[in-house]
C-alpha cells in the first residue's frame, strides 16, 4: 500500500420553441479545466486540507458552464521565517501554486496567498488555519470578473493520503435511521439531453432527461479483481465509465471533466492530488481499465426523466 504521509432538480421542464423561454441547466460542455503544472506532494510539505470547494459568488449571466461543487486539496509546502507561505491547490483537474504570507494576530492565524494569474481560473485564497491545524476555512476569489463564479468558499479537514484499493462508492443514506437510499446518487445531471415532449397549436414542448447508473457502481471494483467480460456485458455505459473512473479516484485523480468528477466530490475518501496516475496503476488496474473502454464503445444508455 502505498502512503503519504503528511503532518500538519432537474424538475419537469417544459419549454416552448416559440418564445424561446428555458430553465437554466448546467452546460453541456464538461471540460471546464485548464492546463496544470506537474507537481507533486513530498513528505517534507507542511501539510494537506481536503473537502469541498463551494460556490459562494456567481453572476447567473455569465454563463452555465460551471459547478456548484467541486472538491479541493490544499497543500502548504513551505512557511519560511519571514512567514511567507508557498503552496498550490487541486481542484477540478487544475493544479495551480500560490504564494502568499501568514499573518498572525492573538491567537488567530490567517494565510493571504494568490496564483500566478497567468490562467483564466487564478484566484486569490484567504483562509484561516485553526489551532491545532486539523482544518483550514476560508474563500476564494477569482481575479476575473468576467467568469460565472466570482468567489467559492470551504472548509476543509486535514489527512492524509492513503492509496487504498478497498475503496468504493457507497449510496447515501438518510433519515433518523439512514433507512432511505438516496435515489438520485447515481444519475448523471451534467450530460442533460433535450427530448420533445408535445406539439400545440404550432408550438414543440421539450423536456430534459438523464441516464443513471445501476448499483453495480457500489458493487463492481476494478482495483481488486480482474474483472470478466460477463460482469460487464450488460452494464449500461454510465456503469463502465464510474467503475473506470473509480480506478483513477483511488489514486488521487483530478478530474477535469465535470461529468465524471459529480460521481466523486462528496465522496469522503476520495482526495484529488494528482493530474496523471498512469504510472501508479497496477496491472490488474490496467487490464480491468482496457477492458472496460472496450465496453464502453458499445454500450448504451437509457435515458428518462429525473426530478430532484
Amino acid at each position: 500500500m502505498k502512503k503519504l504521509a503528511l503532518l500538519i432538480c432537474t424538475t419537469f421542464v417544459v419549454f416552448s420553441c416559440k418564445d424561446g423561454k428555458k430553465e437554466a441547466i448546467e452546460n453541456n460542455d464538461s471540460n471546464d479545466t485548464i492546463s496544470s503544472i506537474h507537481i507533486e506532494p513530498t513528505q517534507e510539505d507542511v501539510g494537506l486540507w481536503s473537502g469541498v470547494f463551494v460556490a459562494d459568488s456567481v453572476d447567473y449571466e455569465k454563463g452555465d458552464n460551471w459547478s456548484i461543487r467541486n472538491r479541493i486539496s490544499i497543500i502548504i509546502q513551505k512557511i519560511n521565517n519571514d512567514n511567507t507561505v508557498e503552496g498550490y491547490s487541486v481542484s477540478a483537474g487544475n493544479i495551480r501554486p500560490f504564494k502568499g504570507d501568514l499573518v498572525k494576530e492573538g491567537n488567530s492565524r490567517y494565510v493571504m496567498a494568490n496564483e500566478p494569474g497567468d490562467h483564466k481560473y487564478d484566484g486569490t485564497f484567504k483562509f484561516n488555519i485553526s489551532e491545532n491545524d486539523d482544518s483550514i476555512y476560508g474563500t476564494w476569489i477569482s481575479k476575473r470578473k468576467d467568469l460565472p463564479v466570482l468567489s467559492r468558499k470551504f472548509s476543509l479537514k486535514k489527512t492524509e493520503f492513503i492509496y487504498n484499493p478497498k475503496n468504493i462508492l457507497v449510496q447515501p443514506k438518510y433519515g433518523a435511521d439512514e433507512e432511505y437510499a438516496d435515489e438520485y446518487d447515481n444519475i448523471d445531471w451534467v450530460n442533460s439531453k433535450k427530448e420533445k415532449y408535445d406539439e400545440m397549436d404550432g408550438e414543440e414542448y421539450f423536456i430534459y432527461v438523464n441516464r443513471a447508473a445501476s448499483d453495480e457502481i457500489y458493487k463492481i471494483n476494478g482495483s481488486t479483481q480482474k474483472l470478466t467480460e460477463k460482469q460487464l456485458k450488460n452494464l449500461h455505459k454510465l456503469d463502465l465509465e464510474i467503475i473506470r473512473n473509480t480506478i483513477y479516484a483511488r489514486h488521487g485523480y483530478t478530474f477535469a471533466n465535470r461529468g465524471a468528477r459529480q460521481f466523486f466530490d462528496n465522496v469522503n475518501w476520495y482526495v484529488p492530488l494528482y493530474a496523471n496516475v498512469e504510472d501508479k496503476l497496477s496491472p490488474t488496474e490496467k487490464k480491468n481499465i482496457a477492458l472496460l473502454k472496450r465496453f464502453e464503445k458499445y454500450a448504451t444508455d437509457n435515458y428518462q426523466q429525473y426530478g430532484r
